[in-house]
């Protein structure tokens, strides 16, 4: 029953029934039967998210832990272990330094350059991560990248190749956190202006400089931020799959996914190396969300309740312009160059390194647009998001509604569907695509091939994105809004049709541009379902490059940033500038 305050001028809501006192809408009452809906919801969660992970894990261990035992024979494990810990503290190391600077500098901007720069930073999450990776590679390649062409022609530089080669793993551990700043970034940038300026405004006036109130007061109250965006950035560092995959196979680089990636593409998979190959990556993460909440504790110590949405601060315009090169320098080698690069060599008849535009030709689009599996990639890119969003978009409403109202549902539920729903976010996403690829091989299922295999496997990996936007969809609410349509005597489905969703309808739709974007985006479980009818644009893209058709490559990857080009104008549309924040 909702619970309403009584005070000396508000009375108590009458009851919707003269005579009868309300009760709690019997989707949320306690009692056996009014808990299944929500035991079924579980379950049917758990099955698409243990799926992947659950058989494999059994792999791994079974058999008298055969798949384990050979993983420790195997060749070369302690190198690839090795080089998979140097890419995620190396990631996490220059990401969590450039983000933190990045928005450090954006924060200390004059109220109109913030107005312009606060969003740029996230430009690089928004271009397709293959697109991105094959950009960096027509800047820096030592022989053919247009970054090193230019540097040799300085009188510091000379030879055929260098200075600069991407494919070492110095420079794909570069690539890896100048990628992953822009998460950081928002993470930081966020807690930033959620901070508000009073406590440092209060160290200066007794004295303390800029740099000590950053040190001393700043920085230690964004330390749940900066514990939350190390694990994230740190999980997707050891995660890395696209980096790794196209510029360490030159030199030999392998990191975990990777490896599982070449287990794959022998015949037979061995499905038990591969999980026992995965397993460290699994408990790893188990570990590392462990010591996260060890590490935040309490978060009311770090909750500053200064006036955030008041900036009193007196902002230097020299620091303002020196501020807002940095991050335009960012930008310009992250997002603005790789573009530029990969515009350039898809109006090139090859790739060469050359600065000639005097042989520029659309050919290479007509070539790409002719070519009938460009097209059918196509199709089946835009078919497999979009029902991988209609079909997870109810998915994720249902585990939100559950979570939010868990003071009236089983308690156990609503923990369960809340680790559930996160679950995906911890697992790399080649490690998931592996556990696809056997769960789906099976007889038992035998889906191996098929669009379905890709709808169901994007349903899992957007449950997370689902849920969290659902949810904040359903907080930003609040219960009042739901509690009064109950009071009155609505059922919850009329509740849920003629309240929830019409003033959701704004959040909802922001979310469906943001998961489309994102799958689109998809590259590590595509890779892994691949197959002659369901295949999408990122494989193609993956499979030209392999076959060194760079025009080719160029035009897919300029027709992937257009398609996200259009999901992020919607996003914003409908959420705002915000609506980056969710990538």
């Amino acid at each position: 029953m909702p619970v309403i305050e009584k005070t000396e001028k508000a009375p108590e809501a009458p009851s919707p029934v003269p005579g009868k006192a309300t009760r709690a809408p019997s989707f949320f009452r306690g009692g056996q039967t009014s808990h299944l809906p929500w035991i079924l919801l579980t379950i049917g969660v758990a099955v698409l998210v243990l799926l992947p992970l659950i058989p494999l894990q059994g792999l791994a261990w079974g058999n008298g832990a055969d798949g384990m035992r050979r993983l420790l024979d195997m060749y070369k494990l302690g190198e690839i272990l090795q080089t998979t810990l140097i890419l995620g503290f190396g990631g996490l190391a220059v990401g969590l330094v450039m983000g933190t600077v990045l928005a450090l500098c954006t924060y200390s901007m004059t109220p109109k350059s913030r107005s312009f720069f606060e969003f740029l930073p996230v430009l690089p999450m928004v271009i397709p991560a293959v697109a991105h990776v094959v950009g960096f590679v027509f800047l820096f390649s030592p022989e053919n990248g247009y970054v090193n062409t230019l540097l040799r022609n300085l009188p510091l530089f000379s030879g055929d190749s260098g200075p600069i080669n991407v494919y070492t793993l110095p420079w794909i551990v570069f690539y890896t956190g100048t990628h992953l700043a822009a998460f950081v970034y928002l993470f930081v940038y966020t807690g930033l202006r959620n901070l508000g300026s009073d406590y440092a405004l209060a160290a200066r006036v007794n004295g303390a400089s800029g740099f000590r109130a950053l040190i001393t007061v700043t920085i230690p109250l964004l330390r749940p931020t900066f514990v939350y965006a190390g694990v994230v950035v740190l999980l997707l560092s050891l995660g890395q799959f696209t980096g790794p995959l196209i510029l360490g196979r030159r030199e030999g680089i392998d990191v975990v996914t990777t490896q599982m990636y070449e287990i794959s593409a022998e015949y037979p998979v061995d499905y038990s190396l591969a999980a026992a190959l995965g397993t460290p990556l699994i408990l790893l993460a188990v570990l590392l969300i462990i010591i996260q909440r060890k590490m935040v504790g309490n978060h009311n110590r770090f909750i500053g309740q200064g006036a955030s949405t008041i900036d009193n601060r007196m902002l230097n315009p020299v620091v303002s312009l020196c501020c807002s090169f940095v991050v335009g320098m960012y930008v310009l080698i992250a997002a603005v160059l790789p573009l530029l690069a990969i515009t350039f060599v898809s109006f090139s008849p090859f790739w060469s390194g050359s600065f000639d535009t005097s042989g520029f030709t659309i050919a290479n689009f007509r070539e790409t647009l002719a070519d009938q599996r460009v097209l059918d990639s196509i199709v089946t890119t835009l078919y497999v998001s979009i029902v991988g969003v209609l079909l997870v978009l109810p998915v994720g409403m249902l585990i939100s509604l559950g979570i939010y109202n868990r003071d009236k549902l089983w308690r156990p539920l609503p923990a369960i569907l809340d680790i559930l729903a996160n679950l995906p976010l911890t697992v790399p996403a080649a490690l998931l695509g592996f556990g696809f690829l056997f769960a789906f091989s099976s007889q038992a299922i035998g889906i191996y091939g098929t669009q379905l295999s890709l709808i169901l496997a994007y349903m899992t990996i957007m449950i997370p994105y689902s849920v969290r936007y659902q949810l904040a969809t359903l907080v930003s609410l609040g219960r009042h809004t739901m509690e009064a349509s109950q009071v009155s005597g609505a059922h919850p489905v009329r509740t849920f049709f003629q309240i929830i969703l019409p003033m959701s309808k704004t959040g909802i739709i922001s979310s469906v541009s943001v998961m489309f974007v994102l799958l689109t985006h998809e590259f590590g479980v595509s890779l892994l379902l691949r197959a002659p009818d369901a295949s999408v644009m990122s494989v193609v893209l993956y499979d030209q490059y392999s076959g060194g058709s760079y025009p080719k490559v160029a035009v897919i990857a300029l027709i992937m940033t257009v398609m996200t080009g259009v999901g992020v104008a919607l996003a914003m549309i409908f959420g705002g500038k915000k609506a980056l924040e969710k990538f």
